[in-house]
């Protein structure tokens, strides 16, 4: 199951999660904290697959 659920994301799914998993390890790097909220943003986004208006993220 979990297979095919990545086969089905797209290139903007991956670069959202490169992108949260990048800021997880700056938060931790810098002692930031606050910087894991938009790290939690990305995951959800890559997860779930929202924030495009108008199905505009789809290739």
């Amino acid at each position: 199951m979990m297979i095919t659920y990545f086969k089905q994301w797209t290139v903007m799914r991956w670069i959202r999660l490169a992108l949260g998993v990048l800021l997880v390890f700056q938060a931790i790097d810098a002692s930031l904290w606050v910087l894991g909220i938009p790290a939690l943003y990305l995951f959800l986004q890559a997860f779930f697959n929202f924030g495009c208006k108008n199905d505009s993220c789809k290739l």
